[in-house]
This record gives C-alpha cells, sequence and structure tokens, in this order.
C-alpha cells in the first residue's frame, strides 16, 4: 500500500465518504503490472490498463476498490477481462463514450478493439496504421478516432470504415512525431502535440487553426488533457512543467512547478477540476496543485521507481497511476473532491 502523504496537510481537507481513513491519501487496490498506460471509462466503472508486454485488462472500478490483490479480483466472477493480441508495448488506450468497447494503441502499428461486455477472449476489429501509435481517442460520438503517431500528421479515422483523413493543408503537419492527441468534450475541437509544439484544431474542418510553438520552452511535449469544457488545455513537458492554456487565444494561465519530468508521464485534473495531478519522476510521488492557483498542495509517496501514468476518474475522487515498479495503484484521496 501507499506511504501517507508528506507534505504539509491543508487546514480544512474535504473528506471523502466511505473507505477513506482520513489520512489523505488511501491505497484500494495494488496489481503487479508491466509499465504502461490507464484510463477510466466515462462512467467511471471501468478502467482499463496496457502494459509494456502487449497485455490489455479491463476491471471493474468496484470490485477492485473491494478485492485488494490480483488473487482476489481474479476469482469475482466478470471483474476482469485480459487479451494478448497486441506484439508489442501498449502505448494507450481509451473507451468509446457509448458503448462497452475499448480501443488500444500499440508500438506494433495497430488499433484493437475489445468488446469487454461480451466475454469475447481476442479483439473484434482491429485498424491496421502506418506508424507506431503512440495515443489514440475517440470523438465524443464514438464515430471517429484520433491517432497519434510517429507519423508528423495526425491520422483521423472513420471508427466504422477506418478510412483514414489528414489535414487538407500538409503544411498544418506537426514537424515531429505526434506524442498525443485529444478531444475537446464536444468535439468541436481537438488539440495534439509534436515535438515541442501544440496545435488545436477544428473537429470538423480537420483544419489547424491555432499553434503554440515552443509551449514548453523548447522541450518535447508529451500529453495533454482538456478542461473548463473545452475552454483550457493543460500540457505535460519534459521541462518539468505541466502549464494550462486559454484554448481560445493560445495565452498561457498557469505553471504547476515542483515535479521533475524528463519523459513522457501524464497530466490531468480531479474530476471537478479543483486539481492538476502529475508526477515527480525522480522521487516516483504523485503531485496535487490548487488547479486555480497554481500552488502545490500535497505530494505523495507513491512508486519506488518513475511514475509512468496517472489518470482520475471522471465522475468520483479515484485515481489510478503505474510505475516503473511493476505495480499499479488504484486509490482514493480526500483531496481529490
Amino acid at each position: 500500500f501507499l506511504s501517507q502523504p508528506e507534505s504539509k496537510q491543508p487546514d480544512n481537507p474535504r473528506m471523502l465518504d466511505g473507505d477513506n481513513n482520513g489520512d489523505g491519501l488511501v491505497a484500494v487496490c495494488s496489481l503487479p503490472h508491466a509499465g504502461g498506460v490507464a484510463r477510466f471509462s466515462p462512467d467511471g466503472k471501468h478502467l482499463a490498463l496496457g502494459s509494456d508486454d502487449g497485455t490489455v485488462r479491463v476491471a471493474a472500478t468496484g470490485a477492485a476498490r473491494e478485492h485488494r490483490t490480483l488473487e482476489q479480483l481474479s476469482v469475482v466472477p466478470g471483474a476482469t477481462r485480459t487479451y494478448s493480441d497486441h506484439a508489442k508495448a501498449i502505448n494507450d488506450v481509451d473507451f468509446h463514450p457509448r458503448s462497452p468497447v475499448l480501443v488500444s494503441a500499440s508500438a506494433d502499428c495497430t488499433m484493437r478493439f475489445f468488446d469487454y461486455a461480451s466475454g469475447a477472449p481476442r479483439a473484434s476489429r482491429q485498424c491496421t496504421d502506418t506508424h507506431t501509435v503512440h495515443a489514440v481517442a475517440f470523438h465524443p460520438s464514438g464515430d471517429h478516432l484520433l491517432a497519434a503517431t510517429e507519423h508528423h500528421a495526425i491520422h483521423l479515422y472513420d471508427a466504422a470504415t477506418f478510412r483514414c483523413y489528414l489535414a487538407p493543408q500538409p503544411s498544418d503537419h506537426h514537424l515531429a512525431p505526434v506524442a498525443d492527441a485529444r478531444w475537446s468534450a464536444d468535439g468541436s475541437l481537438f488539440a495534439s502535440c509534436g515535438g515541442d509544439a501544440i496545435k488545436v484544431w477544428d473537429g470538423v474542418t480537420n483544419r489547424c487553426v491555432r499553434t503554440i510553438a515552443s509551449a514548453h520552452l523548447g522541450a518535447p511535449v508529451n500529453t495533454l488533457c482538456f478542461g473548463g469544457g473545452g475552454r483550457t488545455l493543460l500540457s505535460c513537458g519534459a521541462d518539468s512543467c505541466v502549464r494550462q492554456w486559454d484554448v481560445g487565444s493560445g495565452k498561457l494561465l498557469r505553471v504547476f512547478e515542483g515535479a521533475q519530468q524528463t519523459r513522457r508521464t501524464a497530466c490531468c485534473f480531479s474530476h471537478d477540476e479543483a486539481l492538476v495531478l502529475s508526477s515527480d519522476e525522480k522521487t516516483g510521488e504523485l503531485v496535487a496543485w490548487e488547479a486555480s492557483t497554481g500552488a502545490q498542495q500535497a505530494r505523495y509517496a507513491a512508486h519506488s521507481m518513475p511514475v509512468r501514468w496517472l489518470a482520475h476518474s471522471p465522475v468520483e475522487a479515484v485515481a489510478v497511476s503505474c510505475g516503473d515498479d511493476g505495480l499499479v495503484h488504484l486509490w482514493a484521496s480526500a483531496y481529490l473532491l
């Protein structure tokens, strides 16, 4: 289990109901997991994990909170699904917004679709790209799929036919491989990052409407996360900063400092956007900042090695982290309300 927070606690923390013991951060489930990524379903009821060995796992969040080890979880009927279709590491996973379907993105240049409600042991569909796929994201309607790949152009797929669309203006493409791509909440916009640049795109015309050059002072931008109903954007870069941007103007709103980050890691909002969360690769800690001020609120000893990924449930105060120590922790926090 995770140790307790090492930083000073807020004067009046709001506490979680249920199994929180009042000490701030509680690990409710710890499972073996080889590196990878994690993401919650839109309703928060399922958690997907992708690992370096190509394995994809889907778990029922409620069951994981009640059964704290893999051995306990494995005996609960339907609580977990494990898929071994991919030949190489999983770089990203995403849930369909309306159907019990998960898509995975892999270094084997494929995206595979898993119907986790059916109990089928293998992917039901496969889309093969021309490049390693770094990130994947369903449109809020579920009809289209963004793929960030080793190619400098965004790959926008029709989810039914797998027809791929590129930006109509080649000059809009990134100048480096695309590391991440995310839709806004209403699908009217999407954002991407490649090299040291962030681009904002019209979700209908697939045209770039804004480029934020040298967004992290020349350091690579690794991951993105929309907030504020699509009005703001978080970016995590190798300059050891998380930055918040105004999508409409491209202006820098806030910088969240104090967490060393030199490689790909995630940043995210808490479910109510009161906090911004990321990790410190030097210490293996999770770091929480107040979203409205940028003030660092707490640091939590989470992993004995660098944190590979961090995600937060969109509906409740539950988070997940994956580490280089070969563990994934599911936790609830008094500070993530």
